[in-house]
């Protein structure tokens, strides 16, 4: 993947704690463990999904979109990605773009960028809003 500039890591550890836990969240994925992966998503009616198609609101709705497209756990593929840009954007939210690419065999399904909205709430992070394309 090829980036426009350069990713820095910022001070403090909100955004550590953060791209910590996306690391996790793809660990999750490219185990094959789907319900763990979507963990890291705020698991709320106000949840909110942007993808080239629209909007998706509530963490149900998002995960049984998934839970369609991957119902054979074999085709989720291998999930990396690249930062591009985190900051913190309040004491209890970060604000993190990367690209990214899902590959199964060698082969690119899907990819481009996403941004997150991550916020601290009972104690752990959580992907509140994301914007995939």
């Amino acid at each position: 993947m090829s980036t426009i500039s350069a990713f820095s890591m910022p001070e403090g550890n909100a955004a550590q704690e953060v791209k910590q836990a996306l690391e996790r969240q793809v660990s999750a994925w490219n185990k094959g463990n789907l319900e763990t992966a979507m963990a890291f998503y705020w698991n709320s009616p106000e949840m909110l999904w942007i993808s080239k198609s629209g909007i998706e609101k509530g963490y149900q709705e998002v995960l049984d979109m998934f839970l369609r497209d991957f119902t054979d756990r074999s085709k989720m593929g291998v999930y990396s990605y690249e930062p591009l840009h985190i900051e913190q954007v309040s004491p209890e939210a970060v604000y993190f773009v990367f690209c990214w690419k899902i590959e199964l065999e060698g082969k690119r399904l899907m990819g481009g960028v996403s941004s997150q909205l991550w916020k601290k709430l009972d104690g752990r992070w959580v992907v509140t809003a994301e914007h995939a394309s």
